[in-house]
């Protein structure tokens, strides 16, 4: 195989971490683009930069298009021959924010990476307008030259840092918001932050959901990021995603009785989104009390 995906044993259900006793240890996992396992035969590099922060390559697999940061960490994933289709389990989670608004008007992509949430959402909603901050033109280049991210008036891309986009940005405008932020070596530092979380929650509007991709490792990151957010929302509650064994935060200002009717609407985009919210209320019991 041209991919080499670390998988746990077993999946962490941490309901809410911000509250419950915390382990000693914590597992680093995600994707990896294995260069030892894929001969010249099997792999072709098609796109390489160099931006203020490091290189940015492009790899054809088997497995399709890999979009990496120099190291061995897998950032995005594109099918050629179904390019919409999200192929890492954290993101098609991430959606279960459409369980506030089934039918988004605007949402905004913090960490837009190879574009795959962006082109994925695009595709399903007609109607729906996306703001993508991304802080390196380097990612922005691949994700329109090599992981064919098309041009669409729907889709605004700013090429800049993430808390300085929250802080100007409007309030209670987005009523999705979907934050993906790392950097090569992991979670950048503005998720563990009460002002740009604080800033999230008030650029959210009323009745939408918020997701974050969480890493578990290293753990002070994680459990700073999650208090940041039990700070700044209402609500809030973690689902973990065993492929990666990642954890996404889903925030919100309440918790409308709508959701749990609209749970249904993932078979309408072909998203799994029953099961993900199965999932859901098993690993957050005290917040779905019958």
């Amino acid at each position: 195989m041209g991919m080499n995906t670390l998988s746990p044993t077993s999946t962490w259900a941490w309901a809410a971490p911000a509250r419950a006793s915390m382990a000693k240890s914590a597992l680093r996992c995600a994707c990896f683009i294995d260069r030892n396992l894929m001969s010249d035969s099997t792999r072709q590099l098609i796109f390489s930069a160099q931006d203020d922060f490091g290189p940015v390559e492009v790899w054809r697999t088997p497995d399709g298009l890999v979009l990496g940061l120099g190291n061995e960490i897998e950032q995005t994933r594109v099918l050629p021959h179904n390019r919409n289709h999200l192929c890492f389990s954290y993101m098609r989670h991430m959606l279960l924010t459409l369980l506030w608004k089934p039918k988004p008007r605007r949402a905004l992509i913090l960490g837009m990476g190879g574009g795959a949430l962006a082109r994925s959402l695009l595709a399903a909603f007609p109607k729906l307008e996306i703001d993508a901050v991304e802080l390196r033109p380097a990612v922005v280049q691949a994700a329109r030259e090599a992981l064919g991210l098309g041009e669409d008036p729907r889709l605004r891309v700013h090429i800049m840092d993430a808390s300085e986009f929250v802080r100007n940005a409007p309030a209670s405008h987005y009523e999705l918001i979907l934050t993906d932020l790392f950097d090569a070596r992991g979670m950048v530092p503005a998720l563990g932050e009460a002002e740009f979380q604080a800033q999230c929650a008030r650029i959210l509007a009323p009745r939408g959901a918020l997701a974050s991709n969480l890493w578990r490792y290293p753990l002070e990151d994680y459990l700073s990021a999650s208090i940041a957010m039990e700070q700044a929302f209402p609500w809030l509650a973690f689902v973990t995603t065993p492929e990666r064994d990642q954890t996404i935060a889903l925030a919100a200002k309440d918790f409308p009785a709508h959701v749990r009717d609209t749970a249904h609407i993932g078979r309408k985009h072909g998203l799994e989104l029953p099961a993900y919210w199965r999932e859901l209320v098993r690993q957050n019991p005290t917040l779905f009390k019958a």
